[in-house]
């Protein structure tokens, strides 16, 4: 597994063999297949350590439009540097030019991230982060009507669509007790 990583993640010279290992755990396919399910788990962990960070700053009087720009600058400053870092440049300047027309569904992405970032921060300073973070919740539902919708992808079962009945009765739960 190191050897097929080192190809895939050339990293220049002066860093460890420490580095390549680490990439193994960001390439599911030289993992187990339930990787997926770790890093959603993780996701949700941070998300939710985010969320109780976030509505914390917030209420101390660090305006929506503030805190949303310094998680832009953070983000382009980690995930930009370490591409740089392990000479990925060159590479995703490459996957990107590769998407030919779908240029578009990435331009989609990219907006409805940024705006999607910046409306929770919204929600948790106009209400709180427990709250926003449980109507926030309710996007994997988004997630396979947008699927079908545009893409025709039928990415439901009986288990997902019951998981998805009872986030949505929890929302609606969620909204129902906290009108005012």
């Amino acid at each position: 597994m190191a050897a097929k990583a080192a190809e895939e993640y050339p990293v220049p010279g002066h860093l460890s063999d420490a580095l390549t290992d680490w990439l193994l755990l960001w390439d599911h396919s030289l993992c187990c297949p339930a990787m997926w399910f770790v890093y959603s788990l993780s996701a949700a962990i941070l998300w939710g350590l985010n969320y109780a960070a976030s509505g914390r700053v917030l209420k101390r009087g660090v305006a929506p439009s503030t805190l949303f720009a310094l998680d832009l600058l953070f983000a382009l400053a980690a995930v930009g540097g370490g591409l740089l870092l392990l000479g990925r440049g060159k590479a995703a300047t490459l996957e990107v030019r590769q998407l030919g027309t779908d240029w578009i569904w990435l331009a989609t992405a990219m907006v409805c991230s940024t705006a999607g970032g910046l409306l929770v921060f919204l929600a948790i300073d106009a209400k709180n982060a427990t709250l926003a973070s449980l109507i926030e919740i309710s996007y994997p539902l988004f997630v396979a009507l947008f699927a079908w919708i545009l893409f025709r992808e039928v990415q439901v079962n009986w288990p997902t669509a019951l998981g998805g009945c009872l986030v949505l009765g929890g929302v609606a739960l969620v909204y129902w007790g906290n009108r005012h």
